[in-house]
């Protein structure tokens, strides 16, 4: 009997490349072109906003040797305005709460309409989509100086101001859960005949509140920074009493009011991860 033997089908100038050492390209050539020219062009960029805004390099060295200086004046905490200071966060809060609140009762209804796979009514669902995209590119200080030159100022200001953009802003994260989501279940519902509203309420609703739950609570937390935040235009809250003590160089009072915004904020958002945590695990 002969032994195996191994007889290769290839002859020796036709092996494959890796035989003979040759490197093989793992990056394509137009991809190593649009790389190139986006550095390229986020280069060119940066050099020409570093003309246009002509900045200066002694005002950068000057305000670095100022800072020791101001650090210490904020290290000189003073508690007299601590109970102030306490209730302007706390109508922040208020704020923030009402005002996710009061749009969570548009955005529910408003994201099914818009929702490409249920809305009822295609031409006006894209309508307000539209919409709801002109209304996001507007920033939210547009929106609060807008509600404060109608209204004055104030915490009802701030929560006109801040329902506009959050609005917009949970509609189109409710509408993209439900496009992702949602699909199966439409489907089998409408084979059998259910009507909108009973897709939407029995169908879809269900299954989406511990999604939309979570969204909330991100939301919440975006919310209480930009209420202390908008503040300071006039939105009502602990902004208010910031903005005075800017302008009054009063850094003792400023920083026990730096002090519990952050101490909040750090709060709020261990909580919103908490629940979002809990949420993600039923």
């Amino acid at each position: 009997m002969q032994p195996n033997t191994f007889v290769s089908r290839y002859a020796p100038s036709e092996r494959p490349a890796r035989k003979r050492g040759k490197k093989i390209p793992i990056s394509h050539r137009k991809t190593k072109l649009q790389t190139r020219l986006f550095f390229g062009t986020a280069t060119l960029l940066f050099v020409v906003c570093l003309g246009f805004l002509d900045l200066s390099w002694h005002q950068f060295t000057n305000g670095l040797s100022s800072i020791p200086n101001i650090a210490s004046k904020f290290m000189a905490i003073s508690f007299e305005s601590f109970g102030d200071l306490a209730d302007g966060m706390v109508t922040s809060i208020i704020i923030a709460f009402l005002t996710v609140t009061i749009s969570v009762l548009f955005s529910v209804l408003l994201s099914f309409l818009i929702a490409e796979n249920i809305t009822p009514v295609k031409w006006a669902g894209r309508l307000l989509r539209y919409l709801l995209l002109i209304i996001r590119t507007i920033p939210t200080t547009i929106w609060v100086l807008l509600a404060v030159a109608s209204m004055g100022f104030g915490s009802m200001a701030g929560v006109l101001g801040l329902l506009f953009p959050t609005s917009s802003y949970l509609v189109k994260s409710f509408a993209a859960q439900i496009e992702e989501t949602g699909g199966d279940t439409i489907e089998a519902m409408r084979a059998v005949g259910a009507s909108w509203l009973q897709i939407v309420f029995k169908g879809l609703l269900p299954g989406l509140i511990l999604p939309f739950l979570a969204i909330l609570s991100f939301r919440f937390e975006m919310e209480v920074a930009e209420t202390v935040m908008l503040g300071m235009v006039g939105a009502g809250g602990i902004g208010v009493l910031l903005q005075d003590y800017i302008s009054f160089y009063d850094f003792a009072n400023l920083g026990m009011g730096i002090v519990i915004v952050f101490v909040t904020i750090f709060a709020v958002e261990l909580i919103s991860n908490r629940v979002r945590s809990r949420l993600a695990r039923r």
